[in-house]
């Protein structure tokens, strides 16, 4: 454990911490330190490894990370000064829309440096004085002043139950890459800079010798009509402030911005001394689609941007207004695509951490984590995140460590559902539903913008989807009783689903589309029926020409259940739909991210009126799973990818693709090139994993691993008779 103290100031939560000490030569040097709220550590004036925002976000009062530093080469003979910046953080930010939650009140660092066993640590002999990092705030933005004398504070110790600190589970959150400004507009509203790509980070901007000032910097994602629009950051005031005097370079330290464009207020710079500075969890890429089609290679590089740009130490569901938050219904929805553009391992395993910690004691689960929402349910999807995340992990990693640090978790989650049984189905408790479905008359929103398909049978039907996957959890952990225990609380429930909801002759009584997707992907419907319910879905979608009424919920798996059940051809259709709503209609409107909203921006140029409108959200993104497993064609037929089937699918619009994936067995590689009258089909297979080759209409015509191709001369299609 930590020696020391948690040491803050009493008069602010933005400081900073200060001792001088004396060395000898030095062996190792080693620092452990952490904070409530934000650090960052320097050495005789020298940055302190290369990561950001750390300790990191996590449910601090039940889980606290350190992190650890290899300080030799910043340590001298002599006279040492090391220096700990402090901010506020997630810690005691005051968080969401209405700023009502805090973990604490009062921010403070721990530190322990080992200087060849001989240990210096904090307490309230270290000096306390301001930093030039005047205040911070994850929301509003930050302040720094360069020219004002920084005054010595009240050094404080603050209380914290230091069994809770752990070791950094996730990577760290680094600076990813540079981007130049692109442009430079001229509006009404002063000179706007466009970065020309939404993202996550921070502003860097080098200032002249000659400069003696102040100024301020501010945010946007979107330009409405040309001009500078904010308003949908809502509360958060996004602006950072800098008062400096000569040449020096600054950036902002305990805050982030999402962000396209920029506005300077009362300064003027030269556009090659401004950059965009990304900054986000430091992942390793696995995953890639490339097409031909630059409309569609644009949707697929959002996905990747929207996922980066969420993915800072959380998963969060928008890193622009006042909210930064890890919704677990987005994060569940995305979480397969996810997985197949990086590796998501750690992150994941601090998430479910927090998710465990923040369940309440009667089961339910927070739909936020950290729970910063004090809003503990058992709202479909967004809450069965606690059994269905950590069962798509194994799928995708084969560790078994997901289901076994989660099984409890999740059984006391399906005892909370339990309660809210009525008649033998769910019939109460909150539902978000099909959260944004554009199901209504027109595509325009149901009331409360949970979409039209009944709430309960929503419920319903996940909850026997998540009895199923836990029964099959317990037969891998080898829990007989409980195997046994979930097989029959299933098959009871679905025997009561099909009762409430679906007609002696198959026919299901709720209408919606989403309704019908799940029928058959959560095998609802009997099995003699599935043809009819199929036709059914086929046929609405056609009747609403193809474009994507579905919200949270319907989207994640409507591309599936069409080409599963014989209408791949539909599926294809939808993706590529023209139009509003429609995934491609975002990128003809200029999106470099997905959105929240299909209906975000409007085909006037005027955002939603709702007013709950972000321009970088990752959740419709779950459409990049269906193009890496039935368009490039990788799907894995066992757990971890020990098998898997390599099938890629021929559409119209698409000469060229080639998936790309690197598996924990190895990198994965499918797709087609269309030549004139030619489809050359391909694929690349490492040692550890056995394939079998499939193509369109022939079905399987080789097994085994290395390099396949296969020359076909493509043919007409006929579209499948309604």
């Amino acid at each position: 454990m930590l020696q020391g103290k948690f040491i803050g100031a009493e008069e602010t939560n933005t400081f900073a911490l200060e001792k001088k000490f004396t060395a000898k030569a030095v062996k190792k040097a080693v620092l452990e330190i952490t904070a409530l709220g934000l650090y960052f550590a320097e050495i005789n004036g020298k940055r302190v490894g290369d990561a950001y925002m750390t300790p990191g976000f996590t449910s601090y009062n039940k889980m606290l990370q350190k992190q650890t530093y290899d300080v030799t080469d910043l340590i001298k003979e002599g006279e040492n000064v090391i220096t700990l910046n402090v901010g506020e953080g997630w810690y005691c930010c005051g968080f969401g829309w209405r700023r009502n939650f805090w973990y604490g009140k009062k921010s403070a660092v721990l530190a322990e440096l080992d200087l060849d066993g001989t240990k210096i640590t904090t307490d309230k002999t270290w000096t306390a004085k301001e930093s030039y990092i005047r205040y911070s705030s994850i929301y509003d933005g930050e302040t720094q002043d360069f020219k004002t004398p920084c005054k010595t504070l009240t050094a404080c110790e603050v209380e914290f139950d230091k069994t809770k600190i752990v070791d950094q589970i996730c990577e760290p959150v680094k600076n990813i890459e540079r981007i130049k400004v692109k442009k430079v507009l001229d509006t009404k509203g002063g000179k706007i800079l466009d970065f020309g790509q939404n993202l996550t980070g921070v502003i860097e901007i080098k200032t002249p010798e000659d400069f003696d000032g102040t100024f301020t910097v501010k945010f946007a994602e979107i330009l409405i009509h040309g001009e500078f629009f904010t308003d949908n950051l809502r509360a958060a005031k996004a602006t950072d402030t800098f008062t400096v005097k000569g040449q020096r370079t600054l950036t902002t330290e305990f805050t982030f911005h999402g962000f396209r464009y920029v506005k300077i207020i009362d300064a003027e710079f030269p556009i090659s001394s401004i950059t965009a500075v990304v900054r986000h969890t430091d992942l390793k890429k696995t995953g890639s689609i490339e097409v031909d089609n630059k409309r569609f290679q644009r949707l697929m590089d959002n996905v990747v941007w929207s996922q980066r740009d969420n993915y800072l130490d959380i998963p969060t569901d928008c890193p622009q207004r006042d909210e930064r938050l890890g919704w677990t219904g987005d994060a569940n929805a995305f979480l397969k695509t996810a997985a197949f553009n990086y590796d998501i391992r750690k992150i994941f395993n601090k998430w479910l951490a927090d998710l465990r910690n923040d369940q309440g004691e009667d089961g339910t689960i927070p739909v936020v984590a950290p729970d910063v929402l004090n809003f503990k349910q058992c709202a479909a999807l967004w809450c069965d995140s606690i059994v269905m995340i950590p069962w798509k992990l194994y799928e995708v990693y084969g560790d078994k460590t997901y289901l076994s640090d989660n099984f409890d978790a999740m059984k006391k989650y399906l005892s909370a559902q339990e309660r809210n049984l009525r008649n033998g189905i769910v019939g109460e408790g909150f539902q978000y539903a099909d959260w944004l479905a554009l199901d209504g008359e027109t595509y325009k929103p149901s009331e409360h913008t949970f979409g039209r398909t009944d709430v309960f049978y929503l419920a319903s039907a996940f909850f026997y989807h998540c009895i199923r996957t836990v029964e099959k959890i317990a037969k891998i952990l080898g829990n007989k009783e409980d195997q046994k225990l979930y097989n029959k609380k299933g098959t009871e429930l679905l025997k009561n689903i099909r009762k409430e909801y679906f007609t002696p002759n198959g026919k299901l009584a709720v209408d919606t589309i989403t309704a019908h997707v799940l029928a058959l992907a959560f095998g609802l419907v009997e099995d003699k029926f599935k043809e009819r319910i199929a036709n059914k879905l086929n046929a609405e979608v056609i009747a609403h020409e193809y474009h994507v009424t579905t919200g949270f919920i319907g989207t994640t798996y409507l591309l599936f259940v069409l080409a599963d059940n014989g209408f791949i051809e539909t599926a294809s259709k939808v993706l590529f739909v023209e139009g509003m709503p429609g995934w491609l209609y975002e990128v003809d409107m200029g999106a470099t991210t997905t959105w929240e909203r299909w209906n975000s921006l409007m085909p006037d140029g005027n955002p939603n009126p709702n007013g709950m409108n972000s321009y970088n959200h990752y959740a419709y993104g779950s459409v990049m799973e269906f193009v890496y497993r039935r368009i490039a064609g990788i799907e894995s037929t066992s757990i971890g990818y020990r098998t898997i089937k390599i099938c890629p699918y021929s559409v119209d619009q698409l000469n060229y693709i080639k998936g790309e994936y690197k598996s924990v067995r190895g990198k994965i590689v499918s797709g087609y090139k269309k030549e004139g009258d030619k489809i050359t089909y391909f694929a690349e297979v490492p040692k550890k994993i056995k394939a079998e080759i499939w193509l369109p209409g022939e079905g399987k015509v080789a097994e085994g691993s290395g390099k396949f191709t296969f020359e076909r001369i493509v043919e007409k299609k006929e579209e499948k008779k309604d």
